[in-house]
């Protein structure tokens, strides 16, 4: 039976998630920097072809399903469809289910307790901010990509969403399993500089936003936008210190790599421009579920 309950309660979220997916395809691809993302242009009217235009019918928006019973390309004129479609709805339907996951795992709470919802409502909390947190952030990577620039409105959804998560927390710091308030776990102790919970939390924000305005100044913008650093102030209270500081290293680890390649094969130049916010949101995502093992790895490179 436990099995049965934890199938479906996996399922579906692997479905909502997917679905916010969806969702997450028609805000990019409509998004335009002189509007809002939420603007009636990009959240109204009827789905329909990039090509010929037709609007969409209920049988060809289910996510997953329909690009596959569609083979990837419109009923009506045939053109192809983009293969951001089923990719965006797969990994949010993955967003879902792992950070859900996780966090039980993180929380000892088992997968049948979890469907059966007989975990305190806080934990529930914690399970929906943090996938929308991961949602924002896939929506913060596509636009990014595509228009160089990070909208104000996904840094103050993050910054709210930073503020439940950590709010939960310190309410219940002393019902929360040890270390557990940190993705690094054991090595938060001797990397953080106070064991307090707010203020590792103010830390991250202050000392992301302050390193990165700092990269913004001295590049005059062109290195770093403060789309950037608004990112960074509100990714470092939801993170905290030194989550944060982890998240950024890798950041600028993957950034350089794939400069330095894109450099060396010709596909850029020194005056072309690299959005950087794509690497910060996978920085953020290997740190929420591979921060402990990323350290541990490191330390036992080096004998420690």
């Amino acid at each position: 039976m436990p099995i049965t309950v934890e199938i479906i309660a996996y399922g579906a979220l692997f479905i909502i998630g997917s679905a916010l997916g969806s969702f997450l395809n028609v805000l990019s691809m409509r998004y335009a920097p002189e509007r809002s993302v939420f603007a009636e242009k990009s959240i109204g009217g009827r789905s329909h072809c990039m090509k010929c235009k037709k609007k969409l019918t209920w049988f060809e928006l289910f996510p997953l399903v329909s690009f596959a019973v569609l083979r990837g390309k419109c009923r009506s004129c045939g053109a192809p469809l983009s293969i951001q479609y089923p990719i965006i709805e797969f990994l949010g339907g993955l967003i879902a289910v792992a950070v859900a996951y996780y966090l039980n795992s993180i929380y000892s709470v088992p997968d049948f307790v979890f469907a059966s919802l007989a975990a305190p409502w806080w934990h529930y909390a914690l399970l929906g901010a943090w996938i929308l947190v991961f949602i924002i952030l896939l929506l913060v990577l596509l636009i990014d990509l595509k228009h160089y620039v990070v909208p104000n409105e996904l840094n103050v959804i993050l910054g709210v969403l930073g503020i439940i998560v950590v709010g939960i927390m310190w309410k219940y710091k002393n019902e929360l399993p040890l270390f557990s308030t940190s993705f690094l776990k054991q090595y938060s102790l001797f990397l953080a500089p106070t064991g307090n919970l707010l203020l590792s939390h103010v830390i991250g924000a202050f000392t992301a936003a302050v390193f990165f305005a700092l990269l913004s100044f001295a590049s005059r913008g062109q290195g770093m936008g403060f789309g950037d650093v608004k990112l960074a102030l509100a990714s470092g209270f939801l993170l905290g210190w030194p989550d944060m500081a982890l998240a950024v290293v890798i950041a600028f680890i993957l950034g350089g790599i794939f400069g330095a390649y894109l450099l060396i094969s010709g596909r850029l130049s020194m005056k072309d421009r690299v959005p950087f916010a794509p690497f910060f949101v996978i920085g953020i995502a290997l740190v929420f579920f591979f921060g402990e093992a990323i350290l541990k790895g490191y330390f036992t490179l080096f004998g420690l």
